[in-house]
């Protein structure tokens, strides 16, 4: 008798399921980006919006909630309930966060979904005839014995343990200054407040298009299609190669149905033309990854920054 109540009880919570599956999405959907308006994962979830909001025919509210470098907006989805209305933009700042320890949450309360896009890191700075590329950089800060002054979006995202790292490999000391978002440290080294930014292409590509930032060196294993000319830490004799991601999660326990009605509205996305023009628009690659290839990769990447972040706070 036990065993046919148990039977009837996982019998009725699947079709409960399937059937709540069955009427998603029936509401506007919330979107949290832990970033200002106008950095890259806001411009990046702005990108995908319109091709989702068709494929999963529901409208998408995105909301900025900004603050810790991206505690605040991380620290309220994974709090939410696990329905499929209340999504996030996963980055490498998860994983930072995490090693830093000022946050209750980890990588592991997050259903990653899907990643999305890639892009490098840049090191760019401010308009000076002194810093036309690494070397000269190296050389003059070296000589002067002045620090590097980077602005990043808030303390402890991923841009900040990056500008870290940049600052031990090159052997320069970086004074890391914390803004909201990357448009306002972009804003901030425009203005000659700071010497320069470590931020994504998309970030920062309008400002070095308008001659108004210098993009010294990227961190991705390749050059970025959106900063050709710039060379890579590979490339400028440095053993140093990391990326930025931005993708789609929700808080743990999202219903597998759900989920997989996110991925089949990503695959859409992922290959609508227009989307596609979008991102290469703002400079980042059109990479996605799904199921037990993205487990993985969120397993690979995540390690070496919550390590690192660790580090840098002990």
């Amino acid at each position: 008798m036990k065993s046919l109540l148990s039977a009837f009880g996982a019998a009725t919570i699947l079709a409960s399921s399937m059937a709540m599956a069955a009427d998603y999405p029936s509401k506007n959907i919330e979107f949290i980006v832990p970033w200002s308006a106008g950095g890259g994962a806001d411009t990046a979830v702005r990108a995908m919006q319109p091709s989702l909001e068709k494929a999963l025919g529901a409208t998408i509210v995105v909301r900025n909630l900004s603050g810790g470098g991206g505690a605040v907006g991380f620290s309220r989805a994974v709090a939410s309930k696990p329905d499929g209305y209340t999504m996030t933009v996963p980055t490498n700042a998860v994983f930072t966060l995490e090693g830093l320890g000022n946050v209750a949450f980890t990588k592991d309360d997050f259903d990653y979904i899907a990643r999305v896009l890639v892009e490098p890191y840049v090191l760019a700075v401010r308009k000076n005839d002194a810093w036309q590329n690494l070397d000269s950089l190296s050389s003059d800060l070296k000589a002067s014995g002045k620090p590097l002054r980077i602005g990043a979006s808030g303390v402890g995202s991923s841009s900040h343990i990056v500008a870290l790292m940049l600052g031990e490999a090159l052997g320069l000391n970086v004074e890391f200054i914390p803004f909201d978002g990357g448009s306002a440290a972009v804003s901030s080294a425009m203005g000659g407040h700071i010497d320069g930014v470590v931020l994504n292409p998309s970030e920062v590509i309008s400002a070095v298009n308008g001659g108004r930032l210098t993009a010294i060196v990227t961190t991705g294993e390749e050059r970025s299609g959106a900063l050709p000319d710039t060379p890579t830490m590979e490339e400028s004799g440095h053993d140093f190669e990391l990326s930025q991601w931005r993708g789609i999660a929700a808080p743990k326990g999202l219903d597998p149905a759900i989920e997989q009605q996110w991925v089949e509205a990503i695959k859409k996305m992922v290959d609508d033309p227009q989307f596609r023009k979008t991102a290469q628009s703002i400079g980042t690659d059109v990479s996605p990854l799904y199921g037990d290839e993205l487990d993985q990769f969120v397993e690979r990447t995540s390690k070496p920054l919550i390590e690192e972040a660790r580090a840098i706070r002990q």
